[in-house]
């Protein structure tokens, strides 16, 4: 007579068995609560910061950028670049407000607008920790 043992069960039938007591349950849960945790405090003490530095120096270069077109516009205008802040923004209707929102990025110490007959510098210190150095010259069809 053969006798028929019983099998021992398969791998994934003890993996799933395991799987299921109470125990190992709780234990997934509290991995994937400490991990969700991590990310939420990662998320406020590293990625917020490096966020704001990012939006501080890219409203900073679109402000850049206008002064860069209001140069172009004013030799269009006047066969020469403005030399100073005061006489570009002078130039425009909508001076003040860029000058506001220059001011919330810009260390407007620190901002010169250089120009002559033939080139303009635009250099300033954005406000971030850094305070990273910006220097733009024009035009640049010229080069």
């Amino acid at each position: 007579m053969e006798e028929n043992s019983p099998s021992s069960p398969s791998y994934f039938a003890r993996l799933k068995a395991k799987l299921t007591e109470p125990r190992t349950l709780y234990i997934i849960a509290a991995a994937l609560a400490a991990g969700a945790a991590g990310s939420a405090v990662g998320r406020h003490i590293y990625l917020k910061p490096i966020r704001a530095v990012a939006a501080v120096r890219y409203q900073s270069h679109q402000g850049l950028m206008r002064l860069y077109d209001l140069q172009l516009a004013y030799h269009a205008q006047h066969g020469t670049y403005a030399d100073g802040l005061d006489t570009l923004l002078a130039s425009t209707p909508d001076g003040t407000q860029l000058r506001e929102k220059l001011k919330a990025v810009v260390d407007l110490e620190t901002l010169a607008v250089i120009g002559d007959e033939d080139r303009f510098r635009l250099e300033a210190n954005v406000l971030d920790p850094q305070r990273t150095s910006v220097k733009i010259r024009g035009p640049l069809d010229e080069r």
